[in-house]
């Protein structure tokens, strides 16, 4: 494996697009009342994640910034994942698209699920759950930048590497909604019309479709 020095250029924007999620989340952390430590260490317990639903920190700058950061970089990844699959180029253009089509796509499932849950009355559940999977997602967008700037600049994006780090994305994001669904068991349990209708379908289906084009 051979490293080299990368030269920024005013071309080069994928390097550009990564340091502007560096400086948001730099920003964010400067500003945000949240300490990083406490976010990160959700990684391992769920303390923090009771606490700042309890205080309603769900808004927080971190938080907030964090998402952001998590939409950028899956639609970096997923871009240049399928650029190396057809051996194109990548072009900036090509990733706006892909960034307005994941973004939209993340957010018509949120919108869609609150709207289920609204007509079929279980907004508290979907309340809990989705606080838990934004803090998920928050802590994500540090270890997704890492993996980025790993596959593109130590590995030259080539397709093997990315391969295998679409596998570890992939049983991550897996695992996190076998963890989701096992920490609110019993919530699901009492709400049974939930699990099979907002989990079944607006979590596991518009994966395994957003995967299938992706291969295509």
């Amino acid at each position: 494996m051979n490293f080299e020095l990368r030269h920024i250029s005013p071309n080069d924007w994928i390097t550009i697009t990564l340091l502007i999620c560096i400086v948001i989340l730099a920003i964010a952390k400067w500003f945000s009342s949240i300490p990083l430590g406490d976010l990160l260490s959700s990684y391992f317990k769920d303390r923090f994640i009771k606490i700042s639903k309890s205080n309603g920190e769900s808004t927080s700058l971190l938080l907030i910034s964090s998402q952001v950061v998590y939409g950028i970089s899956l639609s970096l990844f997923v871009y240049l994942f399928y650029q190396s699959r057809i051996a194109s180029p990548p072009q900036f253009i090509n990733f706006i698209l892909a960034l307005t089509f994941i973004v939209t796509f993340l957010l018509g499932k949120h919108y869609l699920g609150k709207l289920i849950a609204n007509l079929c009355h279980f907004e508290e559940i979907v309340e809990v759950i989705d606080h838990h999977r934004n803090i998920n997602r928050s802590i994500f967008s540090f270890g997704l930048l890492l993996i980025n700037c790993i596959v593109i600049y130590a590995f030259h994006m080539e397709q093997i590497p990315f391969l295998i780090a679409f596998i570890i994305v992939a049983l991550f994001l897996f695992t996190y909604n076998i963890i989701l669904i096992y920490t609110y068991r019993a919530l699901l349990i009492s709400a049974p019309f939930y699990f099979i209708l907002y989990l079944c379908a607006l979590e596991i289906a518009p994966y395994l479709l957003l995967y299938k084009y992706i291969m295509l």
